[in-house]
């Protein structure tokens, strides 16, 4: 048996265990954020409650998502179809796993600055930059019909690739690893941001694609690595005191706190951006 092979386990092993091991690392940095920022565990805890009730909503597309996922990806490897059969060198672990993360971030990339750019799908996904506390808890806010889009691009793409499931389940660790730590209130020092950001997405470039208003809530796209928005010209920086979170037409703490009314709220024509 190969030591990526997935065959092995029971539909569905995978993504329990994958479930499990991301509530961990969720509650752990969750934890340290409280007790580096020493803030009020009663307000953290309220704040944390709306964002995880939206995760609750969308973890049964997630999970279901998985598992069809499973299914592509197994047909896929046993009828040979999709673009990573015909690249030379198709079996080098390099190519499946090195190449096929690029393209599932680039792809990310994609989707992500469409989703700002298309009105109907920027009405979902501002729920999740609707958040006025940025905290590791922000990564999970995301309405289901936000769920429902990304995932089925991303599901589409995943079967035209013709990558593994092995190819896929990388690409998702690296992406969830990725955007838990870039929504954390934890900031680099300046020169480890610069190295480090060179190549990786940093929580505070992140932080900037979360500030309230435009030009910067579309830019820093980038999910795993910042190379794309290099290439395409959306990279910026802004230094923590001049980062608001929000978005400037939601910026009511009663309503953006509010799952009820956040749930509603792609339903509603939103009011007209500032400046």
């Amino acid at each position: 048996m190969s030591e990526f092979d997935l065959s092995a386990f029971p539909v569905g092993h995978t993504t329990m265990v994958q479930l499990g091991a991301y509530v961990s690392i969720v509650s752990l940095i969750w934890w340290l954020e409280w007790r580096t920022f020493a803030g009020s565990l009663r307000s953290k805890w309220k704040h944390s409650t709306v964002n995880l009730l939206f995760m609750a909503s969308a973890l049964p597309i997630q999970i279901g998502t998985s598992l069809i996922a499973i299914q592509v990806g197994n047909w896929t490897e046993a009828h040979q179809w999709g673009l990573l059969p015909l690249l030379p060198g198709s079996s080098s672990l390099w190519v499946q796993f090195g190449l096929m993360l690029l393209m599932f971030d680039f792809l990310d990339y994609i989707y992500h600055s469409t989703v700002h750019r298309a009105p109907f799908l920027w009405r979902f996904h501002l729920v999740h930059h609707s958040d006025l506390a940025l905290d590791v808890s922000t990564t999970v806010r995301e309405h289901p019909g936000d769920t429902v889009f990304r995932n089925s691009f991303m599901l589409f793409c995943f079967f035209m690739s013709g990558a593994s499931v092995e190819a896929l389940l990388m690409w998702q660790i690296a992406a969830a690893l990725s955007n838990l730590l870039a929504h954390t209130p934890f900031r680099l020092p300046y020169w480890p941001n610069r190295v480090i950001g060179w190549i990786f997405i940093t929580p505070n470039l992140h932080h900037v694609h979360h500030h309230f208003r435009q030009p910067y809530t579309d830019r820093n796209y980038g999910n795993v690595f910042s190379l794309w928005d290099r290439l395409f010209g959306t990279l910026t920086s802004l230094p923590r005191g001049g980062t608001v979170f929000g978005v400037d037409t939601h910026m009511d703490a009663a309503l953006t706190g509010s799952y009820a009314r956040m749930m509603a709220a792609p339903l509603r024509r939103a009011p007209e951006s500032a400046a």
